[in-house]
């Protein structure tokens, strides 16, 4: 990971800290071989629970080493880093800054397989916390999340508490079509070789410098949901603008309605191929698409 990440464009090694939990010589001896700054602290508790705690002690320490930065870059060890990430935050950073909607910026997108994304200057919002290489709001952490990170004794994943509804409070993040980053990691706390295999190995990873990404700072106009779907001016066919459409979830795993819409918007992209079902226009409700 670190010699990927010191070969992205506009990295400054004097803004790297690798944390390490425990007193280990060798990763030590590692970080000392690329001149970074090596911290290391006594590990608390146990299983996931000690992982949650390595978190917080660095997300800490990163904040009081620099008091005046704005962000924290997180990385784990398991991760390569695309030559453009940099380049990617430095494009999308000053909306984190903006917009209190937003909860992070990740370089990792979950859906982001080699047959289903295709574009590295397109970006997403979306309504979870991906991880795996992201930027976190100094305000968030020390406001938010520090004060109330779980104990020791709770044998909890960070990542999966940062995910809960009372800490995200409907907020969102920026990720790209094309991950900026990625897990290569098999074997793990909660990391074995047929889930690499069946969710990482196939992901898809940006290898082309300097892109410029698209459409950073635009708005979405939301689409008439008056209208109904299936009919051709549902969708306006203008280049250059980007919609948005909203469907009605009764629970977390009411995938009805967007089942629906996207046989759809499949028939909007091949008209050629026949629409399976009508439908009515979907209401407007969580959550965004």
């Amino acid at each position: 990971m670190l010699r990927s990440l010191l070969s992205a464009q506009g990295v400054s090694p004097q803004m790297i800290t690798v944390f390490i939990d425990g007193y280990y010589e060798e990763p030590m001896d590692v970080v000392a071989l690329f001149g970074l700054r090596g911290i290391q602290h006594t590990p608390i508790s146990i299983k996931n629970a000690r992982v949650s705690q390595h978190y917080k002690a660095s997300l800490t320490a990163t904040f009081n080493l620099f008091p005046e930065a704005k962000f924290a870059v997180v990385l784990e060890e398991d991760l390569d880093i695309a030559v453009d990430f940099f380049s990617f935050l430095s494009q999308s950073i000053h909306l984190l800054e903006e917009d209190d909607s937003l909860y992070c910026i990740s370089a990792w997108n979950d859906q982001g397989y080699e047959h289903t994304a295709e574009d590295p200057a397109l970006l997403y919002r979306v309504e979870t916390m991906p991880g795996l290489g992201w930027v976190l709001r100094r305000s968030l952490y020390k406001e938010e999340l520090e004060p109330k990170w779980p104990t020791p004794e709770k044998l909890w994943d960070w990542d999966m508490w940062m995910r809960m509804p009372e800490q995200r409070r409907g907020r969102e993040c920026i990720i790209p079509d094309v991950s900026r980053s990625y897990h290569f990691g098999i074997i793990g706390l909660n990391m074995n070789g047929y889930f690499h295999e069946a969710y990482f190995k196939k992901h898809k990873f940006n290898t082309v410098p300097g892109v410029q990404l698209r459409n950073v700072d635009s708005e979405a106009e939301v689409l008439d949901h008056s209208k109904n779907p299936c009919e051709d001016s549902f969708l306006p066919d203008t280049e250059g603008h980007t919609y948005v459409a909203f469907i009605r979830m009764e629970k977390d795993d009411d995938f009805t309605t967007w089942t629906q819409l996207a046989k759809v918007l499949q028939y909007h992209a091949h008209p050629e191929e026949p629409l399976p079902l009508t439908h009515t226009a979907p209401r407007s409700r969580e959550p965004l698409i």
